[in-house]
């Protein structure tokens, strides 16, 4: 799909994370680029046809920042709920969940890792990368949330969608009929909430609010790219299923005696094998801590507390 002011950058392994979708916007005499986690050779690439004036990020997350160092001369913009990470890289800690699964001496050892070139990696994540420090050593200045934005002749509009992160939000293109999702991906392992920061009900209630938008064209960031308006809301439907189908497992290991503390053992959201990354262990974790507390807070119980109704995929309940 082309779009006159507006380039995709598809990133390495089709924007599969650790990469994602980056966009260059040609806004004639202001030149931007909309997440950086396209990969160094794309990236360069793009940058060797003009100078670029601007990064826009759409939250902290690495696949989406990763690149940011590769514009030394750029003016760089994050969210306003996000923008005081880059001076302050231990929020990143307290908000992926370093913090509420590690503690404060595991936010420090991943600080000190980060900023040490060529240090040991993990196994599925890129825990350790130095991009992390390299990227974020540009303070960033905030944009605001909801309003049109003129970067030179390109109009965005940043609509906050909280839920993936409490800052996360999508760039929506009026004049080119185009929303950029971001992780709001569609891909097969359904939505991803799983940091201190996430929440499981803001982002489904963010994934309708984007696909209410006025566009034609919606563009994710990872995987499976540009879809038309029908595709879009055909595929969002079966992606929050997901997680549903998550509550319905939880659910099931729960009636079978697992304890809520073993859940993460049995790998609610992802395989046990990948949990030897401490990242993945982390996340683990912590997603089956939200499910939880959704169902708990969801769910009406008996009198003697035992749960009374389960979830089914399309929201409505059926008896225990």
């Amino acid at each position: 799909m082309f779009f006159e002011r507006i380039r995709v950058i598809t990133g390495s392994g089709n924007s599969k994370f650790p990469a994602c979708t980056s966009l260059f916007l040609d806004g004639g005499d202001v030149a931007a680029v909309l997440d950086t986690g396209a990969g160094p050779d794309a990236l360069v690439k793009a940058k060797a046809e003009r100078r670029v004036d601007i990064v826009v990020n759409t939250h902290y997350h690495f696949d989406h920042i990763c690149g940011n160092y590769l514009f030394p001369d750029a003016v760089f913009y994050l969210n306003q709920l996000e923008v005081k990470c880059f001076a302050d890289l231990s929020q990143v800690g307290n908000w992926l969940g370093i913090r509420e699964i590690y503690g404060n001496k595991g936010v420090e050892a991943w600080l000190e890792k980060v900023a040490t070139p060529g240090y040991s990696q993990c196994s599925y994540t890129p825990a350790h990368r130095h991009e992390w420090w390299m990227s974020s050593r540009v303070p960033a200045i905030a944009y605001d949330y909801d309003q049109d934005w003129q970067i030179g002749n390109v109009r965005v509009r940043m609509i906050h969608a909280p839920g993936h992160t409490r800052g996360f939000c999508c760039p929506f293109f009026p004049d080119e009929g185009l929303v950029y999702t971001g992780d709001i991906d569609l891909t097969d392992f359904g939505p991803w909430y799983f940091g201190s920061d996430g929440n499981i009900k803001d982002f489904i209630a963010s994934a309708h609010r984007i696909a209410q938008l006025d566009v034609a064209w919606f563009l994710t960031g990872h995987q499976v790219g540009m879809c038309s308006r029908t595709h879009f809301l055909l595929k969002l439907d079966e992606y929050l299923a997901k997680i549903y189908k998550r509550q319905e497992r939880l659910l099931d290991l729960l009636n079978s005696g697992i304890s809520p503390e073993e859940i993460p053992a049995h790998g609610l959201l992802y395989p046990p094998k990948f949990q030897s990354d401490p990242w993945i262990a982390m996340w683990e974790r912590i997603g089956v801590r939200k499910h939880l507390e959704w169902l708990r807070e969801e769910q009406p119980r008996n009198v003697d507390g035992g749960l009374l109704v389960r979830p089914m995929l399309n929201g409505s309940m059926e008896s225990v």
